[in-house]
Formats: C-alpha cells, structure tokens, sequence
C-alpha cells in the first residue's frame, strides 16, 4: 500500500460516507430506530431522546469498499488466513452491536443484550480471531528489545481478555457527542500511517476505512446530532483497531495508543469496585465513564470532547514513539 492508494480511499470513502449520510439518518428515523436515554444518565441527555441510532451500519460498506480495494487496485488473488480472519473479527463485533441496538428498539428500554450475552459474543469473535490467524500471529509478545512477555497459551488468554476489553473500552467512549469519533480519529489515522511502512493485509486497510467514517459521521454526529453510531459503529470501530494492533506486531503500542479508551473503561471499573466494596455507599467519580464525571462538574457538552482529542493526541504521539515501523 502507497500514500497515494491510502489517501485516495480514505477521501473517496469519506465523500460517499457524506452523501449516503442523510439516506441513513432518513431510514432510521422513518423505522424509528432511535436512541433511548438512560433515566440515570446527565439530564442534559434527555433532550437527545428519539435521535436516530444505527449509524454505525455505514461501516459495512466502508469495510465491503476496502475488501474489494484490497483485493482489485492491490491485485490480490485472495483473502490470507489474516485477512479472513480479520474480517471476521470486525464483522462478528459489527453484528453483534447491532443486535444489541436492534434489542433494545425491540424492548423500548436502553437495555439490549445482557452483559453475559455479550461478552460471550466477543470473547468468541476474539477466540476466533486468533485461531484463524495463526501463524500470521504467533503467540509471542515481545518488546521492542526481543524481550520475550509472553508465550503459549498465557498470550492466548491475555490477547483475547485484552481484545475483548478494548472493544468494549471503544463503546464506553461514545458515550457524548462526537465523542468517539473524534477521539478516535488520531489512532485510526497513525494506523493507517503505520500500514504504509509495515504492510498489515487487510487489518492496515480497515483503519482507512474508520477514518473515512469518523470523518464523515462528526458532520452529522457534532453538538447536537443528527444521529449516533450505536453499538453498531462502536464495536465494529473496537474491534478495527484491536485487528491492526496485532496484525501488525503493535500490540504493546497499541495501549498508548488506545489510552484514552483504556481510561475511559478502567473509570468503569473503579468506580463499580469502589461502590460495591464500601456497600453501595461511595463513588470515586461523580457518574462513570469519566466523561460524563466532567459533564456532573460543570463541563458543557463539546468542551469535554474537545479536551478528550487533545488527550487523545496526545496518547497517540506517545504510542507512535514505540510503535514498530519496519
């Protein structure tokens, strides 16, 4: 992959993703797939009520455009086993969100899967991921010293544990307007940088196309929305990342990388270890993820996203200092 290819279909992604925009929001709203708000949540958030949802599900043809670009400008004859399972991974996470989105329309209540439902769907995808991947992903961490971390089936099981957390750690990040996609935009956009020097197959592809999405969505997705990304788009943008993170040997990096993420996720789970062990009595922050602990201080809307981007930049400038670029 050369600069040329990447920024033609990122931009040629992103055009399309702008046009067939209204489309979807016009579908959405028509089958009155809109979000539900939490009775626990910001009050601010009331007003976001009956805003459409699903948005995510432009992805499919971003990621169908780059399986095809891959495939055709490229001049591949075939998916590789990394390919595949790259693919799958992303598609299992994709569906997955959108059956949790799609459950909670069903159930009018912003409850869709249980939590045990869908942890197993991803602890599967992630499981499944690995198997068809191997050998393409030998199950060895190192550093960039050669320092071995881990080996056997010790990786196995903190890739998928890893895997399936910074999924989830994407999803708790949308969460505000523009939140994720913006956020996100930094990382996707140094992994796709990063595919130009280290050729990942089709998971340095991906990243391209949650460029070309995270562009587009934040016309449509900025204070106040036009729609949301649903789980759809949030698992699916997860599980990009987590594919080119081992795909291309950045695993360690990829923490940096995703700090944000990773931050948003562990503000979770302090705040539910430290509520449970003091009896329901005492919270770390005043409402988790930790966005919304700004949001309780005072913070407008966009003033959070906009200090979280910077955080981001941040995050990924340092992840890039050890990123592998060979």
């Amino acid at each position: 992959m050369n600069a040329a290819f990447a920024m033609s279909l990122t931009l040629a992604l992103a055009l399309v993703d702008l046009f067939l925009f209204p489309v979807l929001i016009g579908c959405l709203r028509r089958t009155r797939f809109t979000q539900l708000i939490r009775d626990e949540g910001p009050s601010s958030h009331k007003s976001k009520e009956g805003t459409p949802t699903g948005g995510g599900l432009l992805l499919v043809l971003n990621i169908a455009a780059s399986v095809a670009a891959y495939l055709v400008v490229m001049g591949r004859r075939g998916l590789t086993g990394l390919d595949f399972a790259a693919l799958i991974f992303v598609t299992a996470n994709l569906l997955s969100g959108f059956l949790d989105d799609w459950t909670k329309e069903l159930k009018q209540k912003n409850d869709g899967l249980l939590g045990y439902q869908k942890l197993l769907i991803q602890t599967a995808a992630a499981g499944l991921f690995f198997y068809l991947a191997y050998p393409s992903i030998l199950p060895v961490l190192r550093l960039a010293s050669g320092r071995i971390l881990l080996t056997g089936w010790v990786f196995y099981a903190i890739a998928v544990l890893y895997a399936v957390g910074m999924v989830n750690a994407f999803n708790l990040t949308d969460g505000l307007d523009g939140l994720l996609a913006k956020t996100s935009l930094p990382a996707f956009a140094m992994a796709g940088a990063a595919s130009l020097f280290h050729p990942s197959g089709l998971a340095g592809i991906l990243p391209l196309a949650a460029v070309a999405f995270a562009i587009s969505f934040l016309w449509f997705n900025g204070t106040k929305a036009s729609v949301f990304m649903g789980d759809t788009g949030s698992l699916a943008l997860g599980s990009i990342f987590v594919a080119w993170a081992f795909a291309s040997g950045n695993e360690v990096s990829s923490i940096l990388l995703g700090g944000l993420f990773l931050g948003e996720a562990i503000s979770v789970m302090i705040q539910v270890l430290v509520f449970r062990a003091s009896g329901r009595k005492k919270r770390v922050f005043l409402m988790a993820p930790i966005h919304h602990h700004f949001e309780k201080l005072g913070w407008a809307e966009p003033k959070v996203v906009d200090r979280f981007f910077v955080v981001s930049i941040l995050f990924v400038i340092a992840g890039a200092l050890t990123m592998t670029w060979r």
